[in-house]
């Protein structure tokens, strides 16, 4: 009888343990940290745990690589249409 059910203990250990993981992977999947945060795992942490202090340091550097990423991609369209 416990012959039986050995697969579904393995098949429910397996599931117990990749379950916190899997949603984990999705959770950060979904989320959509700044610029800078994205690259670094310091500041991907203070993002994380304060986002107000994140902001407070770091918010004006990632609001002036946005402005100059839409920059850049304007420059490139230009170029392109006048090809």
């Amino acid at each position: 009888m416990l012959e039986e059910y050995k697969v579904l203990w393995v098949l429910l250990f397996v599931a117990l343990v990749f379950t916190p993981v899997t949603l984990n992977a999705i959770r950060r999947y979904r989320e959509t940290p700044p610029p800078m945060a994205k690259n670094d795992r310091k500041l991907y942490r203070l993002w994380r745990s304060d986002p107000d202090a994140y902001e407070r340091q770091y918010g004006a550097m990632d609001r002036e690589y946005i402005a100059a990423q839409e920059r850049k991609a304007a420059a490139r369209k230009e170029n392109k249409d006048s090809d």
